[in-house]
């Protein structure tokens, strides 16, 4: 196994742009038109590998997984095995059921948890008996396609190693950065990691970049979290509107596969959809002063002084924004600044010294949080039903 990502299979023959994604699965749709045409599959509409499958197959996978009382490692190497062999193969032409069982037995095999064959077909056939055989010899040869679809490349690197060094380096590193995770921090990013194998980011960035994206979305959604519920307190109106978003629940996990959905006091798929509805403006206002940023002190600027002429004209009014900029810092209120903004300020300090791709910080952020709200419109009904009626048509 390589030692780090960046020599490892998982980067040079399996990370893949949007692009090459795209184009993986359009593919997969034109040889799944040509097979109906050629009568090999039956035309099924209502299967498409969209969010709502996706979100299916993932709770498919976890409950299975707990079943076995499976590692969350391996549990995310069975994710990724499951992600990209659905970029080579149509979804239409395969039992998914049979497909994340072989899934699941292959990635404890690789994280060197493994599970007897014959136990793992029959806690499967124990959840979806209509859909596994009691053949075990079918699992092994879906093992054998599994593994040649993946080009025999089955070694990963996850963000939880990543999740782990940061925070040890922050705690290690506190006296130059003033910042450290909590422990509650920590889980639920763990939790939005686990989540996060819903999404393609995992084919498409390293594992660090996840990692972060995590960390930066926990602490920031702690913070509109706390604004929120102030709020709320202050305004019983306001407070009757979003109860649904103060929901919470009384557990986290870092081992079972839990989900930000399912853990953690402070986090809820509603309060992440709130993160994206009803954010700070005076917050937003700070972050952007606060940014050492170049790009970030131009936005306050003048309109005419973000092209970067070198003129003597563009200078003041560059030096006139960061004046009222700083002005403006100094006159926000007290209760902005608390404990929460200056730890996302601390940490944005952080993220400006680590020399990672910001960029990719918020492609992953942004990916992350598309999720929850598609996740908000969830329909596994629809989906078990479409996945009954093509699967039992076949036997």
């Amino acid at each position: 196994m390589s030692a780090d990502y960046w020599n490892s299979s998982q980067r040079n023959q399996w990370q893949l742009t949007r692009f090459s994604l795209l184009e993986a699965r359009r593919k997969v749709l034109l040889l799944e038109r040509k097979m109906i045409q050629n009568g090999l599959i039956k035309d099924y509409p209502n299967i498409i590998y969209d969010y709502n499958m996706r979100i299916y197959l993932h709770n498919l996978l976890i409950k299975l997984g707990r079943r076995l009382n499976i590692r969350q490692i391996a549990l995310a190497t069975a994710e990724i095995y499951l992600t990209r062999f659905l970029t080579r193969v149509s979804i239409k032409e395969i039992n998914v059921y049979l497909l994340i069982t072989t899934c699941l037995y292959v990635a404890c095999k690789i994280e060197e948890c493994p599970q007897h064959i014959r136990l793992i077909i029959s806690e499967a056939r124990n959840i979806w008996p209509e859909y596994i055989p009691h053949d075990v010899t079918k699992l092994a040869e879906f093992e054998f396609y599994l593994i040649e679809e993946m080009d025999s490349y089955l070694l990963l690197h996850h963000p939880y190693k990543s999740l782990i060094q940061i925070r040890d380096f922050l705690t290690s590193n506190y006296a130059h950065y003033g910042f450290k995770l909590t422990e509650e921090e920590l889980q639920n990013a763990w939790s939005l990691i686990n989540d996060s194998y819903i999404t393609d980011i995992h084919l498409l960035l390293p594992p660090h970049t996840i990692a972060i994206a995590a960390i930066y979305i926990t602490i920031v959604l702690k913070k509109n979290l706390s604004h929120l519920r102030q709020s709320n307190n202050n305004n019983p109106t306001a407070a009757t509107t979003t109860t649904t978003t103060t929901t919470t629940t009384t557990t986290t996990a870092t081992t079972t596969g839990e989900s930000a959905e399912e853990s953690g006091k402070d986090m809820n798929i509603d309060d992440l959809m709130n993160l994206t509805k009803a954010t700070n403006p005076k917050l937003e206002d700070k972050m952007d002063i606060d940014s050492t940023n170049n790009n970030s002190n131009e936005q306050h600027a003048q309109p005419d002084a973000t092209h970067q002429s070198q003129s003597q004209q563009h200078q003041q009014s560059a030096a006139g924004a960061a004046t009222a900029g700083t002005d403006q810092l100094n006159n926000f209120d007290l209760d902005i600044l608390d404990e929460d903004t200056i730890k996302i300020n601390k940490f944005m300090n952080f993220l400006e010294h680590s020399h990672i791709n910001l960029d990719e910080v918020v492609e992953a952020v942004q990916d992350m949080m598309n999720m929850y709200v598609l996740w908000n419109r969830y329909n596994e009904q629809g989906v078990k039903k479409a996945l009954q009626v093509m699967l039992l048509n076949r036997m």
